[in-house]
């Protein structure tokens, strides 16, 4: 049993027995009528005042039957769950997307980072911070690798392994930005 999300993503049936363990204690929390879920009995001396939650219990005995809505139980908590997955996806894409409203020269310069003392003086953290932030504003990837090549590299080695390097911390954030699209 899985159900399509509307980024193409399956939910799979663990996904969807995890949420819906999640969700049926959740549920029985917030229920405004009597939930037949068989664990009614919660005292509110046992109510965690920093978390607002209850201990979990251990199961004694257990009859076997089946919830009566379990079928519409189910159907909400996929529809939940994609709705969930959906919204992440929306939060991330947000995040990754090139952001029109920044003009170019409202752009961070790799001199910003570089002086930026988050990254320690670390050339190689400034390297790929810039990457990150330049490619994930629209910036071409030969305008990056100019900017990562204005400082001194003879410490990374020959001609060659300073071309890897560059490659290498250029390719990284692309990776990641489209594996978010």
């Amino acid at each position: 049993m899985k159900s399509t999300h509307s980024e193409g993503r399956r939910a799979t049936d663990v996904q969807i027995y995890d949420n819906a363990a999640y969700l049926s204690f959740s549920f029985e929390a917030s229920c405004t009528r009597k939930c037949d879920f068989g664990r009614n009995n919660r005292k509110t001396k046992y109510l965690d005042a920093n978390t607002g939650l209850y201990p979990f219990v251990r199961l004694i005995e257990a009859g076997g039957r089946v919830y009566p809505e379990a079928g519409r139980f189910l159907a909400g908590v996929k529809c939940e769950l994609e709705r969930r997955n959906s919204e992440r996806e929306h939060m991330r894409c947000r995040r990754l997307a090139p952001a029109g409203a920044i003009s170019p020269q409202d752009l961070k310069s790799i001199d910003a980072f570089r002086g930026d003392g988050r990254y320690g003086g670390d050339g190689t953290r400034v390297d790929l911070a810039y990457a990150v932030y330049a490619l994930s504003h629209g910036i071409n990837t030969e305008e990056v690798d100019s900017a990562i090549r204005s400082r001194d590299l003879s410490h990374k080695g020959n001609e060659r392994r300073q071309d890897d390097y560059v490659a290498r911390t250029i390719k990284k954030p692309l990776t990641i930005i489209e594996r978010g699209r």
